[in-house]
């Protein structure tokens, strides 16, 4: 008679098998989930800083504009800049310095001829501030000139900066102050 496998029976182990045992599996879980835990932090003030740079982009893009805005419409361009820290916009307008404003969430022009070119605020919860030595830039069709010339930075909450410095040329550069900023120079 010949011997039949049932189902309950155990075969022997072939020599030379591998596997994993319950403890070994434990442990490289638990040396996976360490890892990732220190990684998470990593690729969260990645994003942030990504954010931050597309939000500098953003800004000198704008800077550009309004330069090149004030050659072809043959009018002066203000750059005002409105509220503090992550509530801070700014808004492009024709008219005097104060005309427009951007600070009740939306632009508003409050005086007669002037009008709003372009406005940007922050992205809400995006962790960015906005700050300025300077309220106003005027740019200047005529010479092409921007009074008075400033600095303005976007930060992150770990003082990460982004600062786009405005020549009285109207021309501007990007540079960072604090932390390190791959590709862009340290500001003096």
């Amino acid at each position: 008679m010949k011997p039949s496998l049932s189902t309950t029976a155990r075969l022997p182990r072939a020599a030379g098998a591998r596997g994993f045992t319950l403890v070994e599996l434990c442990v490289g879980v638990g040396l996976g989930a360490a890892l990732l835990s220190q990684a998470v932090p990593s690729f969260q003030q990645m994003r942030e800083q990504q954010r931050l740079r597309a939000e500098a982009e953003v800004l000198a893009s704008d800077l550009r504009f309004a330069r090149s805005e004030a050659a072809r419409l043959h009018a002066d361009v203000v750059l005002r800049i409105s509220g503090k820290g992550s509530q801070a916009c700014y808004v492009l307008h024709t008219g005097a310095n104060g005309d427009c404003d951007c600070s009740g969430g939306q632009p508003v022009c409050r005086a007669p001829g002037a009008e709003i070119i372009k406005s940007h605020a922050l992205p809400a919860g995006a962790g960015l501030t906005l700050s300025a030595n300077v309220e106003t830039m005027r740019y200047q069709y005529r010479q092409g000139l921007v009074t008075p010339a400033g600095s303005l930075n976007l930060s992150l909450r770990d003082g990460t900066t982004i600062r786009q410095v405005v020549a009285v040329s109207g021309r501007a550069r990007s540079c960072y102050a604090g932390a390190a900023v791959s590709g862009l120079p340290k500001c003096r």
